[in-house]
């Protein structure tokens, strides 16, 4: 049966996904929001869907995405924020963030004195 006679929910989960990112690009808006686009899908889809959203990003379009892949985040994104707890701590291009971040732990003591 071809894809376009089945219905949603007899759809795989990539094959799910890539019609949600369809659905999100329809009318061609200035502004495309995705929850973790690739999330649980296989190398193969996931490609299909940076691909997309890399020429999505070419047409011009903004792209808000979540995602908890850094690797992902550094092929589409030219500016991240992390967040934490609802909250941004960073924000800034990837290799900013990863100059800031990316060479081992910062830790910050504080220390009180005990009477």
């Amino acid at each position: 049966m071809p894809h376009s006679q089945m219905t949603v929910l007899t759809l795989s989960r990539g094959n799910r996904r890539k019609l949600c990112l369809a659905i999100a690009m329809l009318g061609n808006p200035q502004l495309v929001l995705l929850d973790e686009p690739t999330s649980g899908l296989d190398p193969q889809s996931r490609r299909y869907i940076c691909q997309n959203i890399q020429n999505a990003i070419r047409d011009r379009r903004s792209i808000l995405l979540t995602s908890h892949s850094m690797e992902e985040c550094d092929i589409l994104c030219s500016r991240l924020a992390i967040m934490v707890n609802g909250r941004f701590k960073c924000i800034g291009s990837p290799q900013y963030l990863k100059h800031k971040f990316g060479s081992g732990y910062l830790i910050t003591l504080r220390l009180h004195e005990s009477e």
